[in-house]
This record gives structure tokens, sequence and C-alpha cells, in this order.
């Protein structure tokens, strides 16, 4: 069944040339037009700013509109062939910023309380393509989010580091010695700087931290208030 649900994605993507966003001619092979591809908020190396704890940090994006409002409409309303397209962006804008492969990806897990809640992991669906890409795995298994944690925008950054102390628990050990770790949005860091430090007592030597967006030189104020960053 999942076999003809992929087939069938990969037809209709084959068979509609119309841009994801705006309904004109996309470019082919890829999803959305010229002018749509244009106007996205892509961050380039030069853009970002080493998150403390790791080796690399690579995000696609700036959180700004209109990829602010595909992560509200995924997260929020379960619209997962958005999170296709966005998943396919995000493996564009990612792939070429690039200078090493890791051995594996490792989506930020969800409580399981908001797994099924949710019914999915955006980290994990957004985190597909580039590990097709890349030819490497995603890693579902070996960590477990214990600690179900508060929404981190209610928080300050000091809070933030607080509220994710000791969210993660491995449960085996893990025979890689490079690994990304992957989130939907990037603000403080504070998540995924704790699970980097799990991943490092575990003898993982180099953690990157890579994302689809990331919240860059903006203020507290202006983040949305809707969306439960990391």
């Amino acid at each position: 069944m999942k076999y003809l649900a992929q087939s069938w994605q990969t037809l209709r993507h084959h068979l509609n040339p119309s841009c994801a966003f705006c309904g004109e001619t996309r470019i082919p092979g890829y999803p959305l037009c010229q002018h749509c591809h244009a106007e996205l908020p892509w961050l380039s190396v030069e853009d970002q700013r080493p998150l403390p704890g790791c080796t690399a940090s690579v995000s696609a994006f700036a959180y700004q509109a209109p990829i602010s409002s595909l992560l509200l409409g995924i997260k929020f309303g379960r619209n997962l062939r958005e999170l296709a397209t966005l998943g396919e962006l995000t493996a564009t804008g990612i792939l070429p910023q690039l200078t090493q492969v890791p051995d594996a990806i490792l989506p930020v897990p969800l409580h399981t309380a908001r797994l099924h809640k949710r019914g999915f992991n955006q980290a994990l669906e957004l985190a597909r393509p580039l590990a097709k890409q890349l030819g490497i795995p995603l890693l579902t298994r070996p960590i477990q989010r214990r600690k179900f944690t508060l929404p981190q925008t209610e928080l300050d950054a000091s809070q933030r580091q607080h509220n994710v102390h000791q969210a993660f628990q491995l449960h085996t050990p893990l025979p890689y010695r490079h690994i990304a770790i992957f989130d939907d949005v990037i603000t403080t860091g504070a998540t995924a700087r704790e699970l980097a430090a799990v991943l490092r007592a575990q003898g993982v030597a180099q953690v990157d931290i890579w994302s689809c967006a990331r919240a860059i030189l903006r203020q507290k104020h202006e983040l949305d208030a809707q969306i439960d960053y990391h």
C-alpha cells in the first residue's frame, strides 16, 4: 500500500505541470515555477552563524513567508501534500551548502503524545528527500523523546534550554561517527543542542544541525506565536 501511494505521488508529480504555489507552469521536474522559486527566502552559508555545540549548522530558508505559512499549515492543518513539496524544496536548499555528507540523519523526535495527536513527525517527513538524495539512513528508533515539554514559544532562551534538559533518551548504541540532526524550524537551537549533547556523550564525533527554516536576525516579538519553536 505504501509503495502504491509513493508511485501515485510520483506519477501525479510528473503529470501535473502546474507550480505548487501559484498554479503557473512549473520548471520541468521541479515543483515550482521560476518566479516562485526566486521569491523564496533561500539562505546561503554566508547568511548563517554557527550554532554552539555543533560542527555545522545549515538551513534551507529564513523563517519568513511563504515558508512560515507553509510550516504552520503543515503542523496545524495536516497538509501532507504541501509537506512533500516543502521536503523537496528543503533538499534543494540544503544540498548545495554541504561540504561533508554525514553517516545518517536524525530527525528530532516528537513525544509520543504529540505524535499520536498530530499523526506524523514533520521533521522526519521533511528530511526524507534529503536522506534519499544523499543515500544515507534516517534514524527513527534509537532515540526517544521521553519528556513532554512545554511549547518553546512560551519561554525565553534560558527557560527553553531548561525545558528540554534531559528530554531525550538513547535506546540503542549508534554505529555512526557523523550525524546530522534535522528539525523543521530553528530559533535558539535549544532542542537541537540538547539532542547533540546526547549524541556526543555516546561517542558521536561530529554533529551537524540542519533545518528547513531558521529565524535569522529577528527579535522574539517578531516570531509567530502559533508555532512550537524548538
